[in-house]
């Protein structure tokens, strides 16, 4: 039993969790393309989001309160080191014009943890936007870079398509603001601490309506898309509104990180039932 939570403790904190978040969005973005099979791409992302996860959150400049993991720290470097490695090498075999694309949502991780600005500040430590930028982030690397990679459109389901997923990251790091408030300066500013907790839910509750909302605009709509939309949703409110400032430890970094993982399986579950 031991063992086995070892190896969940370094499955969570050694970012594969979220990395298969991420590639669950990816994905995602894919099947609505109707394109599928793009798994070297697929492990391209899951690569560099290892990467770039633990870059952030254990680079000596982050603030982050993982002070408890020493005894599992070398293994999560050696796992740094390798993914960062292959990610490198398939970067060689990804199109230019995709690394171009890639390549601002990359500095902005890098400056997100990098103190670059005055007075040894990141974008972290800037009021009021940590949550933007990484829905800015994720937006991008899991619906502009797919579609780059595919030679996809630029059309306005697109424009739909990008912004909903901004919405949705942004909701998803609310549950996380909530949990971080005992350990945020004040100076951060954040949601929760501008404007309380039981604000924080509503607010996010406004953007996943909105974010529902805007699945009817689309140009091409099918069942699956609106039943799965509705699904995760429904899904996304439960956790943000279960969500308290005592909460389990693994309640946001597994469960919450999850929600991107439980979308893709009920769109591949509805395309079976509805195919």
């Amino acid at each position: 039993m031991e063992t086995l939570k070892s190896i969940f403790k370094f499955y969570v904190n050694s970012s594969i969790h979220v990395a298969l978040a991420i590639c669950a969005l990816v994905q995602i973005t894919f099947l609505k393309l109707g394109t599928t099979d793009r798994y070297a791409f697929l492990l391209f992302s899951f690569l560099g989001s290892i990467a770039a996860y633990n870059f952030v959150k254990y680079s000596k400049v982050s603030k982050l309160h993982h002070r408890k993991l020493t005894r599992s720290m070398k293994g999560i470097r050696v796992l740094t080191i390798l993914c960062s490695v292959f990610f490198v090498y398939l970067a060689f075999k990804v199109p230019y014009d995709t690394l171009m694309y890639m390549l601002p949502f990359a500095a902005l991780t890098v400056l997100y943890a990098v103190p670059v600005f005055p007075n040894k500040r990141n974008l972290r430590s800037v009021a009021g936007i940590k949550i933007f930028i990484i829905g800015l982030v994720w937006a991008g690397a899991t619906v502009l870079v797919p579609v780059v990679y595919v030679n996809g459109t630029f059309d306005f389901d697109f424009l739909i398509e990008i912004i909903q997923r901004f919405l949705f990251v942004v909701v998803l790091m609310l549950p996380f603001e909530i949990r971080d408030l005992q350990f945020d300066a004040e100076t951060l500013e954040t949601i929760p601490q501008k404007i309380g907790v039981t604000r924080t839910k509503v607010f996010g509750s406004i953007l996943v309506v909105t974010f529902l909302l805007l699945t009817a605009v689309k140009d091409t709509l099918s069942l699956i898309e609106i039943l799965s939309t509705i699904l995760v949703a429904t899904i996304t409110l439960l956790f943000l509104w279960g969500t308290e400032r005592q909460q389990s430890k693994y309640y946001c970094s597994f469960w919450v990180e999850s929600v991107p993982i439980m979308w893709l399986f009920i769109i591949l579950i509805l395309q079976r039932l509805f195919s």
